[in-house]
Formats: structure tokens, C-alpha cells, sequence
């Protein structure tokens, strides 16, 4: 078995070492794939490696392909229609009273997404062709026209996967894009032999798209026939790399954050939460129905301390910085109101590196009372894993009832509505003053179970 892969997403290839970027999401177990299996590996070229060549061989059978669109095409694919369009829509994060407007600004960087799947499909086709059959796998919303370009080219002799990490909206809000638009999206998508997504749920959203949306098709439970082409959609989480995390805890920068949070803490409970600071991961209201439960109690400043391990987007649009502008006014303001002694009730904590984060955040879950997941839309939630994996016995994971992770975890946390700041108020007082359920053992045993190769088995049909 070979892997031929395109993702925006990109490694680190330093010294001749295959790593990934950063520690969740699909870049570790591409690397963990590659390594095992051997292949070719497509992606957009970091901005830290503009003159990077073309193609970079790691070890025997390893080669990476990174793609420099230039700084216009990045600002059109990317920016304007990767994240603001795409990935607003299909996490329910647009203004629909103002957005979006398809003006000729908006058309021009569209045709921008198109020059960049071109581009992608037109090096997919050059490794395929006459090359062994192998395991495509195509990866992110900021590709999804590669499947309609690649197609065309190279016919495809190996089994040819999309696999998307995000939600996908239901058809009344993708209509929120033009017809040519969603119709061609779905249509390029269904040119795979496998759809995958993290939950049932934005898998039965998608084929509830593809029935209003595409003239001719056909959707048969789990499958969709178009042109005499067959589909099969599934629901196939990543999986938790347990391994790397008991790695990890008996680390010494592990040791460390263990010992900075417990000085900071002061003694007192501890809720955690770990995000990057995208629209759809919520943090504003999640503080602000904190702040509603220190209103009604605000003795538990003194007794909890509600800490935010926080990360910024590489690419943060205007919509991200007022949202992050948001979420540090509100943290300042509950502390104004709440602090006690010189201790924060709320601290955003920014660690240096990717690494360093990872190791925050491991070792805040393993001494928390509580963990907050309150996204408005996610496709999965590794962090929600995380948790379930390393929170202590009697501790709560808060759990959004939009967050994909539900389907697994569901039975191991607190599910909470995301727009509903009195009852997650509540959610947070009796996580933070009544022992949860004692599932521990039985949570990580669960989580062990997971495999990489049993999600490629999934995402593949094998």
C-alpha cells in the first residue's frame, strides 16, 4: 500500500525528519502513514518556506511536494474563499443579513480556488499516472475542486478518498453560496470513491446536499450514484494517539506546566479550556456564562480558577482579531469584577510553541476538576478526546452537542447547548462543585482502541 495525499495542511521536514506541524489533526498521522507505507505527500508550502523546491525527498520512499501559490493566490484561495467563505459556511458562521455578497472582488478570488486546485490536480495526475495503484487521499475544504481537475487528467487505477475534519451545513444554509457554485462543489466531491467526515451527522448533511442539490443523483442509504459513478459517505473519527500522550505525561516539560499551573491555581479547582481562537470554537460565550455563574456565586472566584489555553490562527482575518479582541475584553472584565488576592478568576494562557502548548494542555487536564468544550459548530474536537483520555476520576468534560467528538464521547460527558449561556452556567457550577461520573478506566480504554490504521481501514472501505 502507497499514500498519495493533498492537504493544505504541511510538515516539517528539517534535517531529512519528516514531522508534523503541529500536534492535532491529520498532519501526524500523514506522517505516521507515510513512514509506515511510503508515498508522496502534496501541500501548500508554509510562508516560513517559500523557496522550498519542488520536490523533497525523506528517506528511501517518502516525497514531499509543497506548492507555492505566491502571496496574491494565497490571499485569494486561502483567505477569501478557503476560510471566509467555506469554512464560514459550513460552520454556520456567517452574517446572513450581510454576507456573503458575490461581487467581482469575491468572483476574482474564486477564480483564484480554482488556479490552486488546478495546480494541485495537475501534480496528483503527474504521480499517479503510470505509477502503482495506491490509496489517494485528498484532504480540507480548500481543495475541494482537486477530485473534478484530477479526474479529468489521470484516470484513477487506486482508491480515491476526501476526507473533510470540518462540519458540513445542512441544504437550506448551503444554498447561502451560488447554485454553480455548490452544484460544482458537490458534483467534484462525488467523483471520489469515498466521502468521510468525524460524525454521522455532517455526513447525513452532506447527502441531504447532494439530493436537493445535484441534477441526477441518486442517494441510496449510505451511498450516492451519479453517472454511473458510486459513492459511499462515512463517519470515521481520528483517532486519539494515546501512545504519544503516555509519552508525554512522564516528560519534563510535562513536570513543569504541571508545576507553573499549580502555582498559578492557588490551591484552587480548576476548569480548563484549549482552543485556537477560531470564530466557531466560542469563546466569548463560554467566559461569559462563567461570568453569569460568578454573579450568582461569586464566592467560587476564590475557590476556582477557569484557565484558557489559547492559540492564534497563522492567518487571522479581521473577523479573527475582533473576535480575539472580544474574548480579552471579557476576560479582563470578569477579572476586574472577580479577582481576589492578586488572583485572576480567568487567565488566557498563551504558550510559545506548538509543543509547549501541548504539554500545557496535557498536563492542565490531568489536574483539572473540568474541561469546557462549548464550540458553536466543530467537525470533531481532538482536545474533547484529550480529556476524556486524562481528566481525572470525578471530573467533568463539558461537551458542545454541535461538537462531532458527541458521537464517541457522549456517553462520558456533560452535553451542553452552546448558544445557552444560563444553562451552561449551570453545567459549570455542578462540574466545578459535585463530583462527575467515575468512567476513567473505561474511558481510556475506549480511547485506546483507536487506531490509525483502523481509520484508514474506515476512510478507505478496506
Amino acid at each position: 500500500m502507497r499514500i498519495l495525499t493533498c492537504s493544505n495542511s504541511c510538515p516539517r521536514w528539517d534535517g531529512g525528519v519528516l514531522a508534523p506541524r503541529s500536534p492535532g489533526g491529520l498532519a501526524p498521522m500523514l506522517v505516521a502513514l507515510l513512514e509506515q507505507h511510503g508515498g508522496h505527500w502534496i501541500f501548500t508550502a508554509p510562508p516560513d518556506r517559500p523557496d522550498a523546491p519542488d520536490t523533497v525527498r525523506i528517506g528511501e520512499d517518502v516525497f514531499l511536494h509543497p506548492i507555492e501559490p505566491g502571496e496574491d493566490l494565497r490571499r485569494k484561495h486561502y483567505d477569501e474563499i478557503s476560510i471566509r467563505l467555506l469554512l464560514g459556511l459550513l460552520h454556520y458562521m456567517h452574517d446572513t443579513s450581510a454576507q456573503p455578497v458575490f461581487d467581482d472582488a469575491l468572483w476574482a478570488a474564486w477564480a483564484g480556488y480554482e488556479e490552486v486546485n488546478r495546480t494541485y490536480a495537475k501534480r496528483l495526475a503527474e504521480l499517479a499516472a503510470g505509477g502503482e495503484d495506491t490509496l489517494v487521499l485528498l484532504n480540507d475544504p480548500h481543495l475541494m475542486l482537486v477530485p473534478e481537475f484530477f479526474t479529468a487528467e489521470q484516470p484513477v487505477r487506486g482508491k480515491l478518498t476526501y476526507f473533510l475534519g470540518t462540519p458540513w451545513c445542512e441544504p437550506d444554509y448551503f444554498a447561502l453560496i451560488p447554485r454553480r457554485i455548490r452544484v460544482r462543489l458537490l458534483t467534484s466531491l462525488l467523483r471520489c470513491d469515498v466521502v468521510g467526515f468525524h460524525a454521522t451527522r455532517w455526513a447525513d448533511a452532506f447527502l441531504r446536499c447532494c439530493a436537493r442539490y445535484v441534477p441526477g443523483a441518486v442517494v441510496d442509504g449510505r451511498s450516492v450514484h451519479l453517472g454511473g459513478h458510486r459513492t459511499e459517505l462515512v463517519a470515521t473519527p481520528f483517532p486519539l494517539d494515546t501512545a504519544t500522550i503516555d509519552r508525554m505525561t512522564g516528560e519534563a516539560a510535562m513536570k513543569r506546566w504541571r508545576t507553573r499551573l499549580a502555582r498559578w491555581s492557588h490551591g484552587r479547582r480548576i476548569m480548563l479550556r484549549a482552543d485556537r481562537l477560531d470564530l466557531w470554537k466560542n469563546l466569548p460565550r463560554g467566559f461569559r456564562a462563567y461570568e453569569l455563574l460568578l454573579e450568582r456565586r461569586p464566592e467560587l472566584a476564590a475557590e476556582c480558577w477557569f484557565a484558557a489555553v489559547v492559540t492564534t490562527p497563522s492567518r487571522a482575518a479581521g473577523r479573527h482579531r475582533a473576535h480575539a479582541e472580544e474574548t480579552e475584553e471579557i476576560v479582563h472584565r470578569i477579572n476586574t469584577r472577580f479577582a481576589t488576592g492578586g488572583r485572576e478568576a480567568v487567565s488566557l494562557i498563551r504558550p510559545a510553541a506548538d509543543d509547549d502548548s501541548r504539554h500545557c494542555v496535557l498536563a492542565g487536564l490531568s489536574m483539572s476538576d473540568a474541561a469546557v468544550v462549548n464550540s458553536t459548530y466543530d467537525g470533531l474536537n481532538l482536545f474533547a478526546k484529550e480529556a476524556a483520555y486524562l481528566l481525572p476520576d470525578d471530573a467533568t468534560l463539558l461537551l458542545s452537542e454541535n461538537a462531532g467528538v458527541i458521537e464517541g464521547l457522549g456517553r462520558f460527558a456533560v452535553g451542553i447547548d452552546p448558544f445557552d449561556l444560563t444553562a451552561t452556567a449551570e453545567a459549570m457550577e455542578a462540574a466545578l462543585t459535585r463530583p462527575g461520573s467515575s468512567l476513567r478506566s473505561e474511558r481510556r480504554a475506549a480511547l485506546r482502541e483507536e487506531t490509525v490504521a483502523g481509520w484508514v481501514k474506515g476512510v478507505f472501505g478496506l
